[in-house]
């Protein structure tokens, strides 16, 4: 593909991605208001101006509008967790790791708890987020084990769990954040989750 071509299709995914934002952004509103169960995704396509056929060329499923993003946020902690000094312990580089999600949420508060609302309100989507915990916990594993290696006996272990651990206190925080309404600050309830394990 010639220069020309690549700058059109950069330019068509760039469009894409808008448009796969905005109807995400609208779609968690309605779900958020009417509930997940009961918002059909013939719903979501009237209230967001698209057919239904063009809402899957979007998103594989209706959950994928609440998750699909999550990995991607997972990719930005795995490179938080890269940049630590390697003389802090492996704990307190696991909770500085998750500060850009703790960004993502100053900075857009209100659409940030309506997603983690829809995602805590049904056992499928609670399964499909620890889920893709798990997939983060495969990727942060590894970098946390570079760290013990000559500290433990069974490094792989120990960062495993670590590791899932850490992602264990994002999940109840994050509930607990959620269950406020954006009340308590996000920040100080991981510290205080990551503190309660740690004291252990």
């Amino acid at each position: 593909m010639n220069s020309e071509g690549t700058v059109r299709a950069d330019l068509r995914e760039l469009g894409k991605s808008a448009i796969r934002a905005e109807v995400a952004q609208r779609a968690i509103a309605l779900l958020d208001e009417r509930g997940f169960d009961q918002t059909t995704v013939e719903d979501i396509a009237i209230a967001t101006g698209i057919s239904p056929r063009s809402f899957f060329r979007y998103f594989p499923t209706k959950e994928d509008v609440v998750i699909g993003d999550l990995m991607a946020m997972g990719l930005l902690v795995e490179a938080a967790l890269r940049e630590r000094p390697a003389d802090e312990s492996p704990w307190a580089a696991l909770r500085a790791s998750l500060e850009p999600l703790v960004r993502t949420a100053a900075g857009d508060p209100a659409n940030v708890l309506r997603t983690t609302r829809v995602a805590m309100s049904t056992a499928g989507l609670r399964a499909r987020s620890i889920e893709r915990h798990t997939a983060w916990a495969a990727v942060l594993t590894p970098i946390v084990e570079e760290r013990l290696t000559a500290t433990s006996a069974h490094p792989s272990m120990a960062a495993g769990a670590l590791a899932q651990s850490a992602l264990a206190c994002l999940f109840v925080a994050t509930a607990a954040w959620a269950e406020a309404d954006g009340a308590d600050s996000y920040g100080d309830l991981l510290d205080e989750a990551f503190a309660a394990v740690g004291t252990l």
